[in-house]
């Protein structure tokens, strides 16, 4: 697993990033990365054969770029309710990675098309999701994944921050 994710750190070490805030980095550019998977399956459904065979319009690279900020947008917004330990906290993550998917699929069907993307785009990532399995797999592992990033600087975060309470005097 690291021989993956370490080209991926080596550009960061130059930005001197904790651990917490380089697992953060990568998981927006992971949930970017798979909302543009969305975002190239919903161009390639819509447009039917002929999308298959004719190269990108500006606006498909448009509706992709609005599907990875959309997912972006999205684990902003519920990025609170990921990261938490034990069973309580993988439920709320779970119910945390429906709501990061559906505010994503807002946003993004919002910016990919005004008034009719902000209806259609849950709608259109439920059947994509539905009609791409795999998709739906890979879109979930990334949301766990990030969850599992942001429980890294959820520790690092809380062991700094008790690090800095005064002593109780207990001793």
């Amino acid at each position: 697993m690291l021989r993956l994710i370490t080209p991926l750190l080596r550009p960061m070490r130059q930005f001197d990033l904790t651990q917490g805030e380089r697992s953060i980095v990568l998981a927006y550019f992971g949930v970017a990365v798979l909302g543009a998977a969305l975002g190239v399956n919903v161009v390639l459904t819509l447009g039917g054969v002929a999308a298959w065979i004719t190269p990108f319009a500006a606006y498909d690279y448009w509706v992709i770029f609005s599907a990875a900020v959309g997912g972006c947008i999205g684990l902003y917004l519920g990025h609170d309710r990921l990261g938490h330990a034990g069973a309580r906290g993988f439920g709320r993550a779970v119910l945390g990675m429906i709501w990061i998917s559906f505010v994503g699929a807002l946003f993004g069907g919002t910016l990919a098309l005004p008034f009719y993307g902000t209806m259609f785009g849950p709608f259109t990532l439920v059947v994509t999701l539905i009609k791409a399995p795999i998709l739906a797999l890979l879109w979930t592992s990334s949301l766990l994944s990030a969850h599992f990033m942001i429980k890294v600087r959820r520790d690092e975060r809380d062991s700094v921050l008790y690090a800095a309470l005064p002593d109780s005097g207990d001793s």
